[in-house]
C-alpha cells in the first residue's frame, strides 16, 4: 500500500482549521486526523508530543506567516499607504474577509490559555509594535504611536469577533478600511 505524502504546510492549515472551529480542548485526535487525511499514527509520527505539539507547530506557522505578510511589511521603508494596503489585505486574507475565527483567540481558552500564552502574547505584541511603527512614521510620538498600535489590534480582533458572532463580515471589512483611514489622517 502506497502512502500519500501530505505537505507540512497543508497539514498545519488543516490542524489550524480544527483548532479554530472547536478550540484546543474540543479538538480530538480523531478530528485532527480526519481533517488532515492522515491516520493518528502518522500524526504522532510528525508530532510525537501529540496535540500540544500540533498546536505549537500551528502557532509557529502563524507567527512565520505574520512575520512575512504583515510585520515585515509594516516596518519596511516603503510608502505608508502601500505598507498599510498590503498588510491590511494580508489580514483580510488571514481571516477570509472576517469569515473565519482567529487562531490566537481559539488557542486562548481553557487549558490552552496557559500552555500557549507566551506564544500568543509574542504574536500580538508584534502586531502592536508593527502598527505603532507605522504610527510613528506618520508623525505620532512614541506613546501615542503605541496606543494607536494597541487600538488597531483591538479593532481588528473586536471586529472579527463581532463579524463571526453576528454573521456580518462587513463589520470586519469596515474596520480594516477605517484603520487605514485613521492612519492616513
Amino acid at each position: 500500500m502506497a502512502y500519500t505524502k501530505v505537505e507540512q504546510d497543508i497539514v498545519l492549515e488543516k490542524l489550524m482549521d480544527v483548532f479554530r472551529s472547536v478550540g484546543y480542548d474540543g479538538a480530538s485526535m480523531t478530528d485532527l486526523a480526519d481533517a488532515t487525511g492522515l491516520k493518528k499514527a502518522s500524526l504522532y509520527h510528525r508530532f510525537p508530543e501529540g496535540k500540544e505539539a500540533m498546536a505549537h507547530a500551528v502557532l509557529n506557522h502563524v507567527a512565520n506567516w505574520n512575520n512575512a505578510q504583515i510585520f515585515d511589511i509594516l516596518v519596511s521603508s516603503g510608502p505608508v499607504e502601500e505598507r498599510l494596503d498590503t498588510a491590511l489585505k494580508s489580514i483580510d486574507t488571514l481571516y477570509n474577509g472576517g469569515r473565519v475565527a482567529c487562531i490566537l483567540r481559539a488557542l486562548s481558552h481553557g487549558r490552552a490559555a496557559e500552555i500557549f500564552r507566551s506564544e500568543i502574547a509574542e504574536i500580538f505584541g508584534k502586531w502592536v509594535t508593527a502598527f505603532a511603527h507605522v504610527a510613528g512614521d506618520v508623525g505620532h510620538d512614541p506613546q501615542s504611536a503605541n496606543r494607536l498600535g494597541e487600538s488597531t489590534l483591538i479593532r481588528i480582533q473586536g471586529s472579527l469577533i463581532l463579524a463571526q458572532t453576528l454573521h456580518r463580515p462587513d463589520l470586519f471589512q469596515d474596520a480594516l478600511r477605517d484603520i487605514k483611514t485613521d492612519f492616513l489622517k
